[in-house]
């Protein structure tokens, strides 16, 4: 894949091609407008010229797999975003939040950052780089040993966090098999057990054939997150794709067939739903649209809905010269101009462009 090679492209017009916009968010990407001065990439920043949310080590591990999949893994850049990385696990911080004090460590935030210092490693043949990831990956490995699964949280237990997706949820981890299969080769003797461990979990339990949720996002609670939900189906298709498992490809496509059913009226996604499909409280979400317009496209799917959720998406982004990036959440008057929702419609878009366009699953950010 190559979605950055976009030269020349006229951004300057009143509709904008989803080729065209691929070119100006990786542009946009690229010259570093979210890289904070310490080589981190950061969450967002509040308008183009705003201030930068604080270093965010979970999107600059996305960042460089993001990177590498434009040709630029080995740019300054990517260069800068690692040295931060691998600095930091060096010295064993491994806090999924820096600014705070509570020094948290989430399993998907490893797992995003060890897949894309292992992406970088592969390109470059860095072997310290390699080492990092590794490194990073037997915390995956070793959490599950411990626990018997992978749990949202490393390290001594946490009571003090209420109860969300993001804390006690199981789906969103389906796509930590991206990094496990990346260790696995790279060398890691056990990540790609692990990583099927993982899998069969989700594609072996049993269904009762009902239309709400295909699996809770957060136990105890009936409201879903559909940005969860997209991760799940993510990482099954990552391991349906690396290693040819229908069955998994079956329950992505599941997955992705119970959000596209939550799409609203004007093609957006929300955040939330209530599993009876009410509303689930809050607003549109662009980071599920572009995740649900990424996943259509990998699935194949066709149709009125994904070209309305993709004009959505292109009528929607915050443009500027030959720039372009995506908004967190579309109705509102700010421009948050958002790292993670960018290179998911670049990537998203870039399938749009083309029928015949693919991702690898290492390339998926």
């Amino acid at each position: 894949m190559s979605i950055g090679s976009q030269e020349g492209v006229d951004v300057r017009g009143d509709a904008m091609s989803p080729e065209a916009a691929t070119g100006a968010i990786t542009t946009w990407f690229r010259n570093g407008r979210t890289q904070h001065a310490s080589g981190a990439f950061c969450g967002w920043r509040e308008g183009p010229e705003g201030p930068l949310s604080p270093p965010y080590p979970e999107i600059t591990g996305y960042a460089l797999t993001f990177l590498t999949g434009v040709g630029a893994g080995d740019g300054a850049a990517a260069e800068r975003a690692v040295d931060w990385l691998v600095a930091r696990e060096r010295a064993g911080d491994h806090a999924s939040r820096p600014e705070r004090a509570d020094g948290i460590v989430y399993a998907f935030d490893v797992a995003m950052i060890t897949h894309g210092l292992l992406r970088v490693g592969a390109l470059t043949g860095r072997v310290a780089v390699t080492e990092a990831g590794l490194r990073q990956a037997d915390r995956l490995v070793a959490a599950v040993d411990h626990e018997g699964r992978l749990a949202c949280l490393l390290g001594d237990p946490v009571t003090h966090l209420a109860p969300a997706w993001s804390t006690r949820g199981q789906v969103h981890l389906l796509k930590c098999a991206q990094a496990l299969l990346s260790a696995h080769e790279a060398g890691h003797p056990r990540a790609r057990q692990v990583a099927e461990r993982l899998v069969r979990a989700a594609v072996d339990a049993p269904t009762d054939g009902e239309p709400g949720p295909p699996v809770p996002t957060c136990p105890g609670s009936d409201t879903v997150s559909l940005h969860a939900l997209c991760y799940g189906a993510e990482g099954l298709w990552v391991w349906g794709t690396a290693t040819g498992d229908e069955a998994a490809l079956r329950v992505s496509r599941r997955f992705t067939e119970w959000v596209w059913r939550q799409q609203l009226p004007d093609g957006a996604f929300p955040g939330f739903v209530r599993a009876d499909g009410r509303p689930g409280g809050g607003r549109a979400q662009n980071d599920v649209l572009a995740q649900a317009v990424r996943l259509a496209s990998l699935h194949r799917f066709t149709g009125v809905s994904v070209n309305a959720a993709t004009d959505h998406l292109l009528g929607r982004l915050w443009r500027h010269g030959e720039e372009a990036a995506a908004i967190y959440w579309p109705d509102t008057d700010s421009a948050h101009l958002n790292s993670w929702v960018s290179m998911f419609a670049a990537q998203a878009l870039w399938l749009r462009g083309r029928s015949e366009r693919r991702l690898d699953w290492w390339e998926l950010v």
